[in-house]
């Protein structure tokens, strides 16, 4: 199959996307297009610079490869595009502009093109022939994602929604909002091998006495800060790493002496940490955003093997046996300490049966998975 990919920036975030297409690049011949915006920049120092880096990657050189280069290639990587497009996407004179863009590219051969769709305004920009399918794939409610154009978004995606062929989505709250005629679930999964394979702790914590309780992932308006500054200073002898960007303010919880910020790691070293804090913790508020979520943390914890304990939210409803629901913020402290007993009294057996949970979820399973439904569909 020849797959056009519309996503993130390739290499910038690990996304479910991005782990699916490590593998499916492996057999199929993929174009990954650079993101391409799902909202108007402002005069801020943050869009200006990210407009910036975006000119710049324009002039490089990187990935100029031809298909019959992939092709001979053991370890097949997607293609990788910046094309330059403007974020106006709901401007029928930047549309036609953005078409005229992505048509000089001309990935239009005889052969039918897949367009796989992470990001919904991909679809103003592109001319879908009778034999190419085009593939919606869902991993967040654009009405309610923070950092997203809403307005400009929801008549996009309404329109991408009635286009697609066929539409995957990661929660049942996404799966409600879709035709269901040609809607499939496709939950997250996890890289089995790098999270489950003995790691040395990271140099960051080794120094760490106290409990330790983790979380990684964007330190932003989503988590419960009220709740972890409670944790924090209900149990001095537990000691809070959070690694992140900081994109909402925490100062009052990184005040305390008990509580460790890092800055974002490379995906690779989250093991680092995961491996050797006592417990993992997802600590969500409840809202719209995070009903429709599943986080990739999730089944990386799960894989990890320590235990999990978690706000209430529908992704992890569907593992009661294995993580520790909280449904306010004293069950949530109760549940920590738990944890901590279940860490030191269980250990090996909680730590495979968590495990033998995420192996079902390994990202090859789930790309073999969309392998096998794609070359069926018609």
């Amino acid at each position: 199959m020849k797959f056009v990919v519309f996503g993130e920036d390739w290499g910038a975030h690990p996304s479910s996307t991005q782990h699916l297409f490590k593998q499916l690049s492996k057999s199929h011949e993929v174009h990954w297009i650079n993101s391409i915006g799902m909202r108007k920049p402002s005069i801020k120092l943050k869009d200006v610079n990210r407009l910036l880096s975006k000119a710049k990657k324009l002039f490089t050189k990187k990935n100029r490869s031809n298909t019959s280069d992939i092709n001979s290639c053991e370890n097949r990587q997607p293609l990788v595009y910046n094309l330059a497009v403007l974020p106006w996407h709901d401007n029928i004179y930047i549309q036609t502009f953005n078409e005229f863009v992505f048509a000089q590219k001309k990935f239009d051969s005889n052969e039918p093109i897949l367009y796989w769709i992470s990001v919904p305004t991909a679809i103003t920009m592109i001319k879908v022939r009778p034999i190419d399918k085009v593939v919606y794939y869902c991993g967040d409610d654009f009405t309610a994602l923070s950092g997203v154009d809403h307005d400009m978004i929801e008549p996009i995606e309404r329109k991408l929604i009635a286009k697609a062929d066929l539409i995957y989505v990661i929660s049942d709250h996404l799966y409600k909002k879709m035709p269901s005629h040609k809607t499939y679930m496709l939950t997250h999964g996890v890289d089995y091998d790098l999270f489950t394979k003995p790691v040395k702790i990271a140099p960051e914590i080794r120094s760490v006495k106290r409990y330790k309780i983790g979380f990684y992932g964007s330190l932003n308006e989503w988590l419960d800060i009220s709740l972890l500054y409670k944790l924090a200073t209900t149990r001095p002898n537990y000691e809070l790493i959070l690694i992140g960007h900081i994109s909402t303010n925490i100062d009052k919880l990184l005040n305390l002496d008990n509580v460790t910020h890092i800055a974002a790691v490379e995906h690779n070293r989250l093991v680092e940490f995961s491996q050797h804090w006592d417990v993992s913790m997802l600590p969500f508020i409840d809202n719209k955003q995070i009903r429709a979520c599943d986080p990739l943390k999730l089944k990386e914890y799960l894989a990890v093997g320590t235990p999990v304990v978690s706000t209430c939210f529908p992704a992890v409803e569907k593992y009661p046996e294995t993580i520790l629901i909280a449904h306010d913020h004293s069950g949530f402290i109760e549940r920590i300490d738990s944890a901590i007993a279940l860490n030191h009294v269980l250990n090996g057996s909680w730590r495979d049966n968590q495990s033998n949970l995420a192996a079902q979820h390994s990202w090859a399973t789930k790309a073999m998975s969309v392998e096998q439904q794609l070359t069926s569909f018609d």
